[in-house]
């Protein structure tokens, strides 16, 4: 199973609610890279536990966050996720364009680089 595919299975399963499927591949020292926003998950996070921790925090600052992969470019060992994220938080709400770039070393994600519209997210979570 090649790199998309196995992307493709972890949306998937995080799509359905099974972290621990969606991150089973996760490396022991995956670097989470949120970007400089200042955003729940912005930032850069190193390990596993610590990548966690800031998904969880990421998706739990929404009231409601689905997550869509639309499209996967297959760059060998690294994959580019095309999507967008359908987010509420209070009376507010937005269909935000996001893009992951997964780096992998063999079977293993090895860093997740997030990029999103991060002024509207930010319009949206303060109201």
């Amino acid at each position: 199973m090649g790199n998309v595919d196995t992307a493709k299975q972890a949306y998937e399963a995080f799509s359905n609610g099974d972290v621990e499927a969606a991150t089973g591949n996760w490396a022991d020292d995956i670097v989470w890279d949120g970007g400089g926003q200042d955003l729940p998950g912005g930032g850069e996070h190193s390990g596993k536990d610590e990548a966690l921790q800031t998904l969880q925090k990421a998706v739990g600052s929404w009231d409601s966050f689905e997550l869509h992969m639309d499209e996967f470019v297959d760059g060998g060992d690294t994959v580019v996720a095309l999507g967008h994220s359908h987010v509420k938080k209070g009376g507010q709400e937005a269909e935000l364009p996001v893009v992951h770039i997964l780096r992998f070393d063999g079977d293993q994600l090895k860093r997740l680089q997030i990029l999103t519209d991060s002024h509207e997210a930010h319009k949206v979570l303060n109201g």
